[in-house]
């Protein structure tokens, strides 16, 4: 099971958990720190970059997880 507490590189290998981030954050996989950061879970790559740096909005974070929790 997938989360915002998941490595986001866990999240990059998975194509189903992929199509969730390019769903809601499509400008997040492209971004340099997150290539960086794969090491991290997606809470703590949010928690570093202001999210309206990205564009993402709050809600997008809670669907995502929403989403993520999902896929078995």
């Amino acid at each position: 099971m997938f989360s915002l507490d998941s490595k986001i590189e866990d999240i990059l290998n998975n194509p189903a958990a992929k199509g969730v981030l390019e769903k809601y954050l499509p400008k997040i996989t492209d971004n340099p720190v997150v290539n960086l950061a794969k090491g991290k879970s997606l809470r703590e790559i949010a928690a570093m970059l202001p999210l309206k740096q990205l564009g993402v909005k709050q809600d997008a974070l809670e669907n995502v997880d929403k989403d993520l929790k999902q896929i078995k």
